[in-house]
């Protein structure tokens, strides 16, 4: 922009102004046809031959849309295009023979291999700054510039910086609808991941505007309209009442509703929660309700698991109590001091703890005996992987069993330490582990042998351990415990009933 006045440079530069171009106007290399037609239009009603429209940049103009010339060939660094820029007063810029004035001699170029004769020129406005110009240039001389014809520039001018600011807003709508597809695709996915259905009604029509994330929720067939009576039935009869009131004391109200309901034909558990978009809402007045619904099954699964631990925590802390009291008792009137008795108990104590230890650790399931044997037996054992040999089936006890049996083994255990193999350290105890399919379900069959301890002689008398090793079991029906004191070993068989091999 050569040989222009210090006020227009200043002006064309301006931060606001070259921001605004930034914003508004895109700079492409391709023709704009809705352009052309504007210079096309300008050309003919100067009958001139060529038209341009130029915006003015911060150092060089750029060619917008060209009539009658090669755009290669336009002269964008030459000031004369940019001069309409500084009207004040009148709409349009026309002069004959530009080269003979003073101040814009220096700045006219040449067109089509002549001097530029005519010149006549409109400032675009985009969005409150002058962005460019309109021109139309010839190589002859014209008679003059009706007022008509300079209204008709200055309205095409107009047109020019409307059609940029159309433009301008449709490339905004463009961006936005991309935005705002990439967020309800977003909105989509999160819903879908989380299992969450959301869903419209107007208040007074039949049908409810859903996605298909609510009909698979709800069970009912995909693609299909979801009525008002379609979605109350789908709650299960005995929540169906208390779900309808709920929601139309809310509305009615104009509050938020939440309510959990189950699923009639799945058992599923759901949330429903939403309220109404303009406030209260009555059956005759009507309102848009929008709502979603949550998925909420394993919750409630989990609640009902919490509930059911804490019922079986009650009952197990119940029975435990109760055999600590009477381990405590039986201990006491057979021990023959105070030292005896603190000894017994708390082996017996340590072994109910130790069950106790490994069904929680399977979250009071099933446990393996394999490993209830080793927890028994590995605090009176020197070395359990030589004197101890478990063989036989992989059996499994359910929180009962464990428990009885735990006591058994640890007096077996016990015992055998005492007296038995496991008081010397050649002595073996050979466990054998089977199980049976038989006409009244699976049954534990489990054989203790001694071998290699101290000569074994029949007891004058039963202590309490004896008796807590024969009947342990008693309280489970159908089990049976035989106990030889064979000269060379102990040897006792357990039978008892399972839930499961």
């Amino acid at each position: 922009m050569e040989h222009l006045p210090a006020d227009l440079v200043k002006s064309i530069k301006d931060e606001k102004r070259l921001e605004t171009l930034s914003r508004s106007i895109i700079r492409s290399g391709q023709e704009d046809d809705d352009f052309v037609a504007i210079v096309e239009a300008a050309a003919q009603r100067f009958s001139a031959p060529s038209a341009i429209i130029l915006i003015a940049d911060c150092d060089e103009n750029w060619v917008q849309a060209v009539y009658g010339m090669d755009v290669a060939e336009v002269p964008t660094r030459s000031g004369l295009f940019v001069y309409p820029l500084a009207l004040e007063k009148e709409p349009v810029m026309a002069v004959n023979n530009p080269a003979r004035d003073a101040a814009l001699a220096p700045s006219v170029p040449k067109v089509e291999g002549g001097k530029i004769k005519f010149f006549a020129g409109a400032p675009i406005n985009v969005h409150g700054v002058r962005a460019g110009t309109l021109c139309v240039v010839d190589t002859e001389r014209h008679k003059g510039v009706s007022r008509e014809d300079g209204e008709a520039l200055a309205r095409l001018a107009g047109l020019a910086g409307s059609l940029y600011e159309l433009k301008h807003a449709a490339r905004g709508k463009r961006l936005a609808d991309r935005a705002l597809e990439r967020a309800q695709r977003r909105h989509s996915l999160a819903l879908r991941a989380a299992n969450i259905a959301a869903w419209s009604w107007d208040g007074t029509s039949e049908t409810i505007e859903c996605d298909d994330a609510l009909r698979s929720l709800l069970d009912l067939p995909p693609g299909q309209p979801v009525t008002r009576k379609s979605f109350v039935g789908a709650i299960a009869p005995e929540l169906r009442f208390a779900a309808i009131r709920q929601f139309r004391s809310a509305l009615e109200r104009g509050e938020e509703y939440q309510f959990e309901f189950k699923v009639q034909s799945t058992g599923r558990w759901l949330l429903s929660l939403g309220g109404t978009y303009d406030g209260a809402a009555t059956h005759h007045q009507g309102g848009t309700v929008f709502g979603a619904v949550v998925d909420i099954t394993s919750t409630k699964e989990a609640e009902q698991k919490t509930r059911l631990l804490l019922r079986e925590l009650n009952h197990r802390v119940k029975n435990t109590l109760a055999i600590v009291q009477s381990m405590a008792g039986q201990t006491l009137r057979r021990s023959r001091s105070a030292a005896e008795f603190n000894m017994a108990f708390s082996g017996r104590l340590q072994a109910l703890s130790a069950a106790h230890t490994l069904l929680s650790d399977e979250q009071w399931g099933a446990i393996s005996l394999e490993r209830l044997l080793r927890s028994q037996i590995m605090p009176y054992a020197e070395n359990i992987e030589r004197q101890i040999d478990i063989h036989g089936d992989q059996v499994y006890l359910d929180p009962d069993e464990a428990l009885a049996l735990g006591m058994v083994m640890h007096e077996l255990a016990s015992n055998a330490a005492k007296y038995g193999a496991l008081s010397v350290s050649t002595g073996i105890v050979d466990i054998t582990i089977g199980c049976s399919e038989g006409p009244e379900g699976p049954t534990l069959k489990l054989d203790w042998i001694e071998v290699g301890g101290p000569k074994v002689l029949p007891p004058d008398h039963k202590g309490f351990g004896a008796i807590l090793i024969e009947r342990s079991l008693d309280k489970i029906i159908g089990s049976k415990v035989d106990v030889d004191y064979a000269e060379n070993g102990l040897q006792v068989q357990i039978r008892m009933p399972l839930r499961f091999c």
